[in-house]
């Protein structure tokens, strides 16, 4: 008896499993709170508008996060369906 076509692409492509749990995300209730708020605040003088770059400087400089990546922002913002543009 053979064995499926299915079960040896599965087999295949196993994905392998974690020795630890991925880390935890860095932006609580109170982080994306502070966040949101900084994103629906005017903008630094000589912007128009807030950035992504802008915004993830912002919130370093504020010390809202020791540090932060761009997307991590992004998702942040969209996770509330809200665009910077």
């Amino acid at each position: 008896m053979s064995v499926p076509i299915s079960a040896r692409i599965c087999s295949a492509v196993r994905l392998p499993t974690r020795a630890e749990p991925a880390r935890p995300s860095p932006i609580t209730g109170e982080v994306e709170a502070r966040i949101i708020a900084l994103a629906c605040s005017e903008p630094p003088k000589r912007y128009a508008r807030w950035t992504i770059r802008l915004l993830t400087r912002r919130v370093i400089e504020l010390n809202i996060l020791e540090s932060v990546g761009r997307e991590t922002i992004r998702a942040t913002l969209k996770k509330q369906g809200l665009s910077l543009t």
